[in-house]
């Protein structure tokens, strides 16, 4: 297959890109912050048209030769944003392509050749690195967005803001959650015989996975897009809370268990580092206790070197539950204390901070 299918699939598919370029390109031409015209022109509901077919042709030539869909499709006015679970691998593109919803991507996307454009013409919110303040503008376009009573496009999100391997849903972001509108969940499930779509953390490489996915002759993906969800008062309060209970609906409908580990736990985890998490460590106690404090879990890899020269500066001086309330510049709480029983083993209500 490698020599045979893998490189007519592969120049099929970039012919196929270059074939949308154009039609993007026009398309996306103009402020990607002004409210899109209502209704659409007939020019724009036809590139529409051919940017589907032509990227669900690319899937087929990929070996997608049969997109199962399940359920409805809610309109922009039932459910403004689409929440989907598992994130598993860059083959999830397939329902974005489909119905060209937009979705929330890095900035630097928009640079990539051809590519970028494409993506430039769904209107992405787009999410800055080295902006300090994105994750705010973020969630306050994702707001506007939501609350257009249907003007903009849907937004697709993926809440587990990363890829598994499937087996469970870790715990989703708030960000899809946070305005309060109706979500409907869309699950996706790859009933492939040998799984070659599964990018993660270990695994193959990106690459290995486009190599090995299009050597095969037939993949299979199925879309089921599940009843809408309107949040409760207490969930429009509780953006946590809506978001725990929409992925306990999605769950039910893959029949996977659910995982309370998020993708900021597994970083802190594989930390490299003089004070590197031992493999069975107490990680999602601990994180959950972080979580409670109000600490930012994303940018604990950066701190740990911070605290631990901190730490070691002590030489092994023991402080009590207020000065380590002083060290981690939080107030005393039962959240506090909480974490402090976790490293006074022995209740002499003292830690050593190095061990923190």
């Amino acid at each position: 297959m490698t020599l045979t299918l893998f490189p007519i699939r592969l120049l099929l598919a970039a012919f196929m890109m270059l074939l949308a370029w154009p039609f993007a390109l026009v398309a996306s031409l103009g402020s990607a912050e002004k409210e899109p015209e209502q209704p659409l022109a007939l020019w724009r509901k036809a590139v529409d048209f051919l940017l589907k077919a032509i990227m669900r042709t690319m899937w087929f030539a990929g070996g997608f030769h049969r997109v199962a869909v399940k359920g409805r499709r809610a309109l922009p006015t039932e459910a403004a944003i689409l929440t989907l679970a598992p994130h598993s691998s860059y083959f999830d593109a397939i329902p974005v392509t489909m119905t060209m919803s937009s979705i929330v991507m890095k900035a630097e996307s928009r640079d990539i050749p051809i590519w970028g454009t494409l993506i430039r013409y769904i209107r992405p919110v787009f999410v800055s690195r080295s902006d300090q303040d994105s994750r705010r503008k973020t969630v306050e376009e994702i707001k506007r967005r939501a609350q257009s009573n249907g003007k903009w496009p849907q937004i697709m999100i993926f809440p587990e803001g990363t890829c598994t391997n499937r087996t469970c849903l870790i715990t989703f972001k708030p960000g899809a959650f946070i305005p309060g509108v109706p979500v409907q969940p869309v699950v996706l499930r790859y009933p492939n015989k040998l799984d070659t779509i599964t990018w993660t953390w270990q695994g193959p490489g990106a690459l290995e996975i486009l190599w090995l996915t299009l050597c095969q002759f037939h993949n299979q993906v199925e879309i089921e897009f599940l009843p809408v969800y309107s949040p409760s008062e207490e969930e429009k309060r509780n953006p946590s809370l809506y978001a725990s209970n929409v992925r306990r609906v999605m769950a039910e409908a893959l029949g996977i268990s659910v995982t309370d580990y998020t993708f900021e736990d597994c970083q802190l985890a594989l930390a490299e580092g003089q004070l590197r998490l031992p493999a069975d460590t107490c990680l999602l106690e601990f994180a959950r206790l972080v979580r409670g404090l109000g600490l930012k879990p994303e940018k604990l890899e950066q701190d740990l070197d911070g605290f631990a020269e901190s730490a070691r500066l002590r030489r092994g001086g023991k402080v009590g539950v207020s000065e380590f309330a002083a060290y981690l510049e939080v107030p005393v709480s039962d959240a506090l204390e909480d974490m402090f029983s976790l490293f006074d083993e022995g209740g002499s209500g003292k830690v050593d901070l190095r061990e923190y």
